[in-house]
This record gives structure tokens, C-alpha cells and sequence, in this order.
């Protein structure tokens, strides 16, 4: 029989090296769900034994792949932006804790395996019985590969990340100590696009995609041999906004790239979050009559690479999470 997964827990941290587990300093995270699964891809033999039975079967490479979903409480979500943007810089305060998070570049990677840093992440799904002895899973050199952050009118900010990682094993049931910060609300919300205050957004989707792919070599082992990128790092913005300006589908129809700013200020400090983009490029503005109501307009874009910053996004969390290395 199985238990509940109300009674499971995610407990994670950044590994100092692509191979090299790290089961201990775990700290938990709040997630509303999970999918993790660890695949053993099946090889069957193609030669004839002179029997209609099937051939025999092999083992062939391991692999692990999957998501979390989980509500942006300001602690957890610094282990998945480090981990989906590749460098992080922290600046200690007077209770707080700045971290700026900015894309890795070509001679910034992790290692010559890993493009970003790695995670190691336990996963405890309870069954009745109770067991404790190696019942926890691990899954380790866990980079995370694209993450959405989603913004809606009247909801919990939420993000959804997935990963390609490497490893797998098993452990014994550990208990958690869970964050009690809370998560961002949609509003707390300001920003700015062209220096110019945003003030009819209706809903809004931030998505980093890193393009990473797991790749095997002939060594002595099943698990990939590294995970790397097959493409540059692409984030794309869409949502959409009451047709109240012409001020954007101008910006559509120039071509322009122009700074954007997304900020969001947690009732309870010092938790922030603030988003930046120096060259923000709209793909489509499309204000349309979909009825007798207010006209709303879909848009999307994408965050260009600016010399000025060497960046294409720059992210900056204030919590009180000492470090995320």
C-alpha cells in the first residue's frame, strides 16, 4: 500500500563537483508536486536462438529526468535559479541576504560535465509500512534544464522546474526542517517597461529554457558522462494586458529592445525578488475584440543578450538563506 504524499518531503543541495553526491547539509524546500523518475532504457537482443521465445534483455543506459512544481517561497527558489542560471554572487547584510543570480557564459560553465551546478536531491515518498532503511531516494548531478515562473491575477506566484540529471541511489529517511518564509503573492507586484510604470498586466509567464542534454560515452559506467547544452540559453516572457496604450505594439512594430524591469516586495522581510532585463525584445502584441468586454492584447518576447551587462537577465532574491553553493 502506498502513504500519503502529504507526508513526503524534498531536501536538496548544490554538489562541489558533476559525479560527487552531497546526502549531507540537505536542506527541504515546500513543493506542490514532483515527478522524478529515475529510467533504465531496456535492450533486447536481436540475434535468433532457434526458439520463438523473446531474446534476452540487457541493460542500457540510466538516466533521470523530471520536475517540481512548488509556490515561490523565497528560500526554495534560490536552489532552482541557481541552478537554471548558473552563477550566483551573495552579499551578506543586516538580516538579509542578497543574491544575484546571471547566466552562465561559454568560459563561466560548472565544468567541462555539467554545464550549470549540479544538485543532489533526496526524496522521501512515504509508504504505510513506514520504512526507514534506504526508503529515501536520491538523485544526484541534477541540472536544472527550463524553469517557469508564473504570475496570475489573484494567485500565488508558482514556478515549475524541470531537470536532466544523472545519478541515482539510495539512502536512509532523514527528517526535514521545512522554510517558513512565505511565497509571493501576485500583488506585490511592480515593474517597468521602458522606464514607464506597468500597470495593466493581467498575467504573466517568465521561462528560462537552457537547452542541456545528457550524453553517454564508452566508460564503465550506465549514468551519462555529462550533461551540456545543444543551443544558447533562451527567456521568453509572455502574458497578457488591457489594451490601454499603443505604447507596446509600437515597441512591437520598431523592432525595439528596451529595458524591463519585474519586482516583487514580500509582505515579510526582507523577501524580494527583481527581475531585470536590459534588452527586451516583444515578438507579438496582438490587442484583439474577443467580446463585448474589456479588449486585452497577448503578448511575447524575449530578453536579448546587452554588452552592457553581459547578461541577457540579471535576477536578484533577497532572503535570509546564507548561501546557495
Amino acid at each position: 500500500m502506498s502513504g500519503y504524499g502529504m507526508n513526503g518531503h524534498i531536501m536538496m543541495q548544490t554538489q562541489g563537483a558533476f559525479g560527487a553526491t552531497t546526502v549531507t547539509s540537505l536542506e527541504a524546500i515546500n513543493f506542490v508536486s514532483e515527478s522524478l523518475v529515475h529510467g533504465i532504457e531496456d535492450l533486447t537482443e536481436a540475434n535468433m536462438h532457434g526458439r520463438i521465445a523473446a531474446s534476452p534483455h540487457h541493460q542500457g543506459g540510466h538516466s533521470v529526468s523530471g520536475g517540481i512544481s512548488a509556490e515561490a517561497e523565497p528560500a526554495t527558489m534560490g536552489h532552482f535559479l541557481r541552478s537554471v542560471m548558473g552563477t550566483v554572487d551573495t552579499t551578506s547584510g543586516t538580516g538579509t541576504q542578497t543574491h544575484v543570480f546571471e547566466s552562465a557564459n561559454c568560459g563561466s560553465e560548472f565544468s567541462s560535465q555539467a554545464a550549470n551546478a549540479p544538485l543532489t536531491m533526496y526524496v522521501y515518498r512515504p509508504t504505510v509500512s513506514g520504512a526507514t532503511v534506504n526508503s529515501a531516494f536520491v538523485y544526484y548531478d541534477m541540472l536544472a534544464n527550463d524553469m517557469t515562473i508564473n504570475i496570475a491575477n489573484g494567485q500565488l506566484v508558482t514556478m515549475d522546474t524541470n531537470f536532466v540529471g544523472a545519478g541515482f541511489t539510495r539512502v536512509a529517511k532523514t527528517t526535514p526542517t521545512f522554510p517558513t518564509g512565505k511565497p509571493f503573492l501576485w500583488d506585490q507586484f511592480s515593474g517597468s517597461f521602458n522606464t514607464k510604470a506597468i500597470t495593466d498586466l493581467q498575467d504573466m509567464t517568465v521561462s528560462i529554457n537552457n537547452n542541456l542534454e545528457a550524453s553517454w560515452t564508452l566508460t564503465v559506467s550506465k549514468a551519462p558522462d555529462r550533461i551540456k547544452r545543444t543551443g544558447q540559453q533562451t527567456i521568453n516572457i509572455t502574458g497578457n494586458m488591457v489594451f490601454a496604450a499603443h505604447s507596446y505594439m509600437q515597441a512591437f512594430e520598431a523592432g525595439s529592445e528596451l529595458p524591463l524591469k519585474l519586482n516583487f516586495a514580500n509582505a515579510a522581510s526582507p523577501h524580494e525578488l527583481l527581475i531585470e532585463i536590459d534588452k527586451f525584445r516583444l515578438s507579438s502584441f496582438d490587442p484583439v475584440m474577443g467580446g463585448p468586454g474589456l479588449i486585452s492584447a497577448s503578448f511575447a518576447g524575449e530578453a536579448m543578450y546587452s554588452a552592457d551587462s553581459a547578461t541577457a537577465v540579471t535576477i536578484t532574491l533577497v532572503n535570509t538563506q546564507a548561501t546557495y553553493d
